[in-house]
């Protein structure tokens, strides 16, 4: 599994899957042809396509069924799951991201680290749900 937005967040791991990943469950790696943006009416962001793009995140391996039921349901209506090739220093390896449906519109680019400073907490009291995180307002 792919994460590239607030799941990269030890504390939104936690507070999803009740307990963090070990260390060497989690590899740094990287997606092409895609930028991060942030869900216009929200908090947390969405994957694009980008011609020249190259998302940076972590790639969580090892998840039991009970964990990917839980990061389905914490992604919520507007999100499905798609295999699409990531790459770490060891290689190219197939890895499940979340894309967005139509119902997300795109804002301004995203950045991991200023959200991390400066939206997280905003994020886990008004976005955050384990049934979904909140669907954007418009």
């Amino acid at each position: 599994m792919f994460f590239y937005g607030t799941l990269r967040a030890a504390e939104v791991r936690r507070a999803v899957l009740g307990t963090d990943l070990p260390a060497d469950q989690l590899i740094e790696a990287r997606l092409s042809g895609y930028e991060v943006r942030r869900v216009q009416g929200a908090l947390y962001p969405m994957l694009m396509a980008s011609a020249g793009g190259d998302v940076d995140g972590l790639v969580a391996t090892g998840l039991d069924e009970d964990a990917v039921d839980r990061l389905d349901q914490f992604e919520g209506a507007h999100y499905s799951r798609t295999s699409l090739e990531v790459f770490t220093t060891e290689g190219a390896l197939a890895a499940d991201v979340y894309l967005p449906d139509h119902h997300m519109t795109a804002a301004e680019l995203w950045d991991f680290d200023s959200w991390y400073n400066h939206d997280m907490t905003s994020f886990l009291e008004q976005d955050f749900d384990l049934s979904g995180v909140r669907s954007p307002l418009r």
